[in-house]
This record gives C-alpha cells, sequence and structure tokens, in this order.
C-alpha cells in the first residue's frame, strides 16, 4: 500500500513539474515570436532630422518624416523625396532619401537657385555642428552619385565641394551642382567605403 501511495505521489510530482516546465517553455515561445527586437544603437550613432538612422527601410523613414513623399525606383535604388520644400535651417530645400535594397544609404537636401550668401551661412552652421570643413575632390561626389544615377551631375559643374566626417564615420557634403544649384549630401559609413568600383583593381 506504501508503496503505491509513494507511486501516485511520484507519479503527481512529475506531471507537476513538467506541466510547469511546458507553461514556461510555452510562454517563452509566445514571447520569442511576438517581441520586437530591440536595436541599440551605438551613442555616437549619427541621427537625421527626428532620429531617421542609416539602414532604416522606407517604412521606418516615413514614420519619422512627416513631410510627403513620393517614391520611385531606380533598379536596386530606391528614391524618396518631399513633394513641397522641407525647412533645413533658416531655408528651405528639396530633400531625398536614397536607398538601396531597402536600406538607408544617402540622404540628400537640394537648394535650387540658391545664393552664394545662404551656401556661405550653411557651411558656417555645418562648421558649428560637425568641426572645421575640408576640401573635397568633385570626382568623389559624382562617384556617389553616379551608383544612382550617372546622368545626375556632372564633373565640371562641381563646385565648391567641401565636407565633413561625423564621428561614426558618415560623411557631410556641401557643393555646388550647377551653377546656382547646391546640395547638402550625408553619407552613410557603409556607402562612403563603396564610392568607387573597384573590381579588377
Amino acid at each position: 500500500m506504501k508503496r503505491k501511495i509513494a507511486y501516485l505521489l511520484t507519479l503527481i510530482v512529475i506531471f507537476a513539474v513538467s506541466n510547469a516546465m511546458s507553461e514556461g517553455i510555452r510562454e517563452w515561445l509566445l514571447q520569442s515570436e511576438t517581441a520586437t527586437p530591440t536595436v541599440t544603437p551605438a551613442p555616437n550613432a549619427f541621427r537625421f532630422r527626428d532620429g531617421i538612422r542609416w539602414g532604416m527601410n522606407s517604412l521606418q523613414v516615413k514614420a519619422f518624416e512627416t513631410e510627403p513623399m513620393t517614391e520611385r525606383s531606380m533598379q536596386e535604388w530606391s528614391i524618396m523625396f518631399s513633394d513641397g520644400k522641407v525647412v533645413v535651417s533658416r531655408f528651405t530645400a528639396d530633400l531625398i532619401f536614397m536607398f538601396l535594397e531597402d536600406r538607408l544609404m544617402m540622404i540628400s537636401y537640394e537648394f535650387p537657385q540658391g545664393t552664394q550668401n545662404n551656401f556661405q551661412y550653411l557651411a558656417g552652421a555645418l562648421d558649428s555642428l560637425y568641426g572645421s570643413r575640408k576640401d573635397e575632390e568633385p570626382l568623389k561626389i559624382k562617384a556617389l552619385m553616379d551608383t544612382i544615377n550617372p546622368d545626375r551631375y556632372r564633373t565640371e559643374l562641381i563646385s565648391q565641394a567641401c565636407g565633413w566626417t561625423y564621428a561614426d564615420g558618415t560623411t557631410v557634403y556641401l557643393y555646388y551642382y550647377s551653377e546656382k544649384d547646391f546640395a547638402i549630401m550625408y553619407v552613410s559609413p557603409e556607402m562612403g567605403n563603396r564610392i568607387y568600383q573597384t573590381n579588377g583593381l
């Protein structure tokens, strides 16, 4: 009789433990399926406007960017640009996001018909954020844009090119791309490392 009771108690304990374990495993599995992974960016990671970061997809960028945007695809690139002008410092500009395979790689503000005074003011504003500017090669800026649209810039029209490098490797360029039009272009560290085609070199 004692053996039967001991056997029954052992079965009850085994059943209770296995049931508790399976509940715990089930909860863990459900949490794993529904939990959104959180990625903690490096403290010195570049932020654009209200928190946009490199590598975001177009939907994530739209969640931060309140301006109405239009999208276009160009082979493995997709472009998203503002339907109207956005405020930049004390001026307005066209805002363009450039995605490679739906990962944000470059951003540009374009100032059509901008004045030299506006250009110099923005250069000073960028100096105040990122330190002293350095002269940049127009060919480098053209090579970056050529990855998306080889017909967009002509090297001989790119002038007064200067640049800054942020702590995480982001590069910021300010330059004229025609006689009266200038731009600020932000380039992700990943994109900056692949400016030129190097196959076979």
